[in-house]
């Protein structure tokens, strides 16, 4: 069985369809979903969607794109949520240099929740985009707050970059983009040291063939671990334990 690491099943495209798609996990090989927070009400639909179904978790947190209009009453509230037992990370918080969202205030907000997960003892969901030497500087500086483990999802950066972040020993996710024609993305998840590998789907993004150009739902998620598979020469029940393993681990989920 597979596990979504990162899914956003309130997005308004599937929301009306969770409980039909939550149904379809089990025939899809899927055991369970993270449903990840980028703002407040996502935050706080995330918690209460997986306080309404036993295979959804939580994470909570403050995406960049919210970090010139974030309050301190704002991270006061990620943190009330993240209390919640269902709540299993802090994120997605990051850096997004792709838009233009001010760059200063996206990496204060970036800090407080790296300082906040610590303070919940929470492993953080880090969202990059074109920003990988800032978020580098920002990582090593604030290095002695992250003691309970860092998730690059859906990791578009290179294989350099894996060995500059590996004195944080982060975990990397991986979803539909992978499958696409033009991917390159073999030699780069090689990299990636087995028991630090995991899967998504970003849902409704990114989704993989044979099924590119739909919605995407958790229930894709075999094809992301069929590739792998292929990309690692292992077989896609390797695939499914070894990922499923280290998902739970991350996420602290017994």
């Amino acid at each position: 069985m597979l596990i979504d690491s990162h899914a956003h099943l309130l997005d308004e495209r599937l929301r009306d369809n969770i409980p039909a798609i939550v149904a379809d996990f089990a025939k899809n090989d899927v055991e369970m979903s993270v449903e990840i927070g980028a703002d407040m009400d996502s935050s706080r639909g995330a918690v209460k969607l997986a306080d309404s179904y036993k295979n959804i978790y939580a994470a909570v947190g403050l995406h960049p794109e919210s970090a010139e209009s974030f309050s301190e009453d704002d991270i006061k509230e990620i943190a009330m949520l993240a209390k919640n037992s269902k709540v299993v990370a802090i994120g997605e918080i990051g850096l997004d240099y792709h838009y233009d969202y001010d760059k200063t205030a996206q990496k204060s907000l970036l800090i407080k929740q790296i300082i906040l997960a610590d303070s919940l003892n929470l492993p953080v969901i880090i969202h990059l985009r074109d920003a990988y030497l800032d978020m580098e500087n920002i990582l090593k500086e604030y290095k002695k707050y992250i003691n309970n483990g860092i998730l690059f999802h859906c990791y578009s950066g290179s294989r350099e970059m894996i060995d500059r972040f590996a004195f944080l020993d982060p975990y990397y996710a991986f979803g539909g983009a992978i499958t696409f024609k033009n991917n390159n993305r073999a030699e780069v998840i090689k990299a990636v040291k087995k028991d630090r590998l995991m899967l998504e789907t970003d849902c409704p993004y990114l989704t993989p063939v044979p099924h590119r150009g739909e919605i995407n739902t958790p229930n894709n998620l075999k094809f992301v671990a069929e590739r792998i598979a292929l990309d690692l020469g292992m077989s896609y029940d390797e695939i499914a334990k070894i990922t499923t393993e280290n998902t739970k681990r991350f996420y602290n989920i017994k």
